[in-house]
């Protein structure tokens, strides 16, 4: 219930840069947005690519905890 919504609301935002770019103030920065700096901006390429499989991880690891707390064990 409460659990799955938070997750189905997470993951899309987590990596939504440009919602945050176009509606956050100028101080404002999400994970997504600094990677997309990283990229295109800055050319940090290892950075962005570091961090970006930060995200992928941390999403993966709440995905994890969600199944196995939710007895989905048949979803892995």
């Amino acid at each position: 219930g409460v659990v799955s919504g938070t997750l189905l609301t997470f993951i899309p935002a987590a990596g939504d840069y440009v919602n945050a770019e176009l509606l956050g103030s100028t101080d404002t920065r999400m994970i997504g947005n600094v990677i997309q700096t990283q990229f295109l901006r800055i050319l940090d390429y290892p950075t962005a690519a570091a961090l970006s499989f930060i995200l992928m991880a941390g999403i993966l690891f709440m995905v994890t905890i969600y199944i196995r707390r939710a007895g989905t064990e048949d979803l892995v």
